[in-house]
This record gives C-alpha cells, structure tokens and sequence, in this order.
C-alpha cells in the first residue's frame, strides 16, 4: 500500500481494479487535503475526502465556484457555449434549474412508473432462460436513456441513435476511444437532433421536458440558444451514465451480498432502502471539481485563489466518520446520508428518475422471482469520474 505522498489519482489502475477505495482510507486517516499534479503540465489539484470536508466544498459556493469546470481537466462537456446548470453558481444556478425541476419532481416521476415498469418487463422477457449475456448492454444502458427520451420527448425508435451518441460522449474506455474530435462531433449530433424536436414543439407543444425549455423563461427572456443545448446534453449524458452505473455496480454488490437479492424476494418493497446503499456504496458519480475563489485554509494547508479542489463523493460514502461498518454492504441502512449524487445546490438533477427506476428494476426481478447471477468478474471503466462497468456478463434465469 502506498502512503499518502506516494498516492496519485490521476493514476487510472486502482480505479479500473476497483481498489481505489484502499487509497481513499489512507487519505481520510493521514492527508485529508492530498495535492495531486496533473500529467502533461498540467494545474494540479487539491482532494478532499472526508464525508464533513466534501459537504462544507459542496455547500461553499462563495469560496468554491463551478463555473471553471466539475471534471478535473479543464473542460466543458458542452464546449464554449452556454454553461449548463452544473457550471453556474448561485444565485443564477436556481432559476435556470427551476426551468425543469417541476418536470423532474417526485409526482411527475411516479408518473412514469407504469412505462418504467413495462420497458423493464420488456427488457426481462428478452433474456430470462436465454443463456449469458451482458447486462450493461442490455439492460442498464438501455433503460435509463428510453425513459430519458420519454421524459424529454424524444420517439422511442430512436433510442439506440441517442445510445450510440451518448456512448461517443461518454466512451467506455476513455484510453480507447475515437478520441475528442469524435466526442465533440456527438455531441454536435445531439444539439441538431434535439433542435430539430425543439422546432416541432414550438409548433405543438406536448407534456415534455422539451416543451418545457422552448417555453422556459430566465430573467424574462426565452432561453438562449446555448442554454438549451446544454441542457438537451446534461440531461441525455450525465441521466443516462449514473443510472447506467447505479444499475450495473447495484447488480454486482447485490450478486456479492446474496442475502440482500434474498430480503428483495421475500419484500420486494425493500428495494427503496437497498437501492440507496447501492448509491452509496456504489458512488455512480465518484467525483466533482471546484475552483477556490480566495485563499483558504483545511487541515492546516492554503488552498490558494484559483486553485482546483476535487469533492471526492467515493470517499466521503466510506468515511468511517460518518458511516458504520463503510466498507460493507447494508441494505437496510438507515439513516443513509450519502453523497452519492452530489450534495446541496448541484445534486444530480436526474435523481428522482434515477432512484425509481433502479427501485423498480430490482424489485421486479424479485417479484417475478428471477435469479440474476453474474458470470466471472466485471470489466471496469478505467475512469477517476463516472464509477461504471463496461462488461458484466450475467444469466437471468426463472426460479
């Protein structure tokens, strides 16, 4: 193990090993605010990663901005257009938000609870009894974005069109992609496609969240050309990756902690708890980046103005500090704080939809008395950003 001088996050390995956990313990106990140098030149970073370091970050907005960027290189998703909500500081970080959370409440979710339902029943009928196949692919990539487009507006023949883009923006494995120009062109062919439905609904308006962002207003004025961008690809990328995540490292914790997929068969309704240690235990979304607005000093370190300092979600949802037994799975856990959507203004705005469709998935597995087993280990997403799995073969099978 090495110690907390010799750890470096921007090493890839432990992630894709799934070990990055051992790393994070020795930073909570012996450097709690960890310098880290970026490759190739780069800034450099501060880490937090005690669960009571990343709420005071998270909640500090004064001292710690988003509008410089959330991933720890210095990009945007959207590119030099229009920030999307998760570059804006408050005050203005509300009422551009506020243009689509009544379309993202928990009322106007369970709405959706009888298509989630049937695409998941769908999804499940394909494969039971047929043998291995891999349940990435197959199921946690395709349900959070067909509910996605459902709740955007997007015709549901389009779904794999939108996968496929949101895989190009969000490749499995960042080290083997096409590379940037390519993100960049799909991320080009989103905002065409979506403007091509913004200009149907602003001829005929429907119950959609497209609808809802042709007619929104900030500051009394229409949203900008960028702002709707933006969030055509907030919406499509960030919803679909944590959904994806929670659904597949959830599948993989449950098939390492039989007990609980037992406790989903004998209560099905118990998958409200269960699917919020998945969150925590999973952390689908593993970090978020600030940038210091003044000097500041943690642990008896100067963070200087400008600085970056990355919120390190992971390691605050095994803090010791504020969780028993951290490193272990509890699907009753209760209370649950977790940070594993964020926390305070910019928590995830997909959050209800996330939630509803994994409690569903997983209590209808168990409904339907299904036996979802994985075969052989899963293939890790070399990221330090989204906690995903490119390959996790399974067997879905009636008991």
């Amino acid at each position: 193990m090495p110690t907390a001088t010799e750890i470096d996050l921007m090493d890839l390995d432990s992630f894709e090993a799934g070990t990055d956990h051992e790393l994070f313990h020795v930073l909570r106990e012996e450097d709690p605010l960890h310098w880290n140098e970026e490759p190739d030149g780069g800034q450099g970073f501060w880490s937090v990663t005690r669960y009571d370091d990343v709420v005071a970050v998270a909640n500090n907005h004064a001292a710690f901005t988003v509008a410089e960027g959330t991933q720890i290189p210095s990009r945007r998703a959207e590119g030099d257009g229009a920030p999307s909500i998760h570059h804006v500081d408050p005050p203005h970080h509300g009422p551009l938000r506020r243009v689509v959370t009544p379309h993202v409440r928990p009322v106007k979710i369970k709405a959706l609870e009888a298509d989630i339902l049937t695409v998941i029943d769908r999804l499940l009928d394909k494969h039971v009894d047929q043998g291995r196949f891999n349940f990435v692919h197959e199921i946690s990539a395709q349900l959070p974005v067909v509910m996605i487009s459902r709740l955007l507006g997007a015709p549901l023949e389009d779904v794999d069109q939108i996968i496929s883009w949101t895989n190009r923006m969000s490749p499995d494995d960042p080290d083997h992609s096409a590379g940037p120009e390519d993100m960049v062109k799909a991320r080009d062919e989103i905002f065409d496609y979506f403007r091509g439905i913004e200009a149907q609904r602003r001829q005929e308006p429907k119950e959609d969240v497209i609808s809802a962002l042709t007619a929104g207003r900030l500051d009394g004025e229409p949203l900008s050309r960028g702002h709707l961008d933006a969030y055509y690809l907030i919406m499509m990328v960030a919803g679909n990756e944590t959904t994806r995540n929670l659904l597949s490292g959830g599948t993989w914790a449950l098939h390492q902690n039989q007990q609980w997929w037992d406790a989903l068969r004998a209560q099905p309704a118990r998958s409200r708890l269960v699917v919020e240690e998945m969150i925590r235990y999973v952390s689908p979304i593993i970090c978020m980046r600030r940038n210091a607005t003044r000097d500041i000093e943690i642990h008896g370190k100067t963070i200087r103005e400008g600085d970056k300092v990355v919120m390190w979600f992971t390691s605050a949802n095994r803090d010791g500090r504020k969780f028993d037994r951290p490193d272990e799975f509890i699907g009753d856990r209760h209370p649950n704080d977790h940070v594993g959507f964020g926390y305070g203004e910019h928590t995830c705005l997909g959050t209800n939809l996330a939630r509803l469709e994994a409690q569903l998935f997983f209590s209808r597995v168990a409904e339907r008395n299904l036996e979802l087993t994985a075969v052989g280990e899963p293939a890790r997403l070399r990221s330090n950003f989204f906690r995903g799995i490119k390959r996790l073969d399974v067997e879905l099978v009636q008991r």
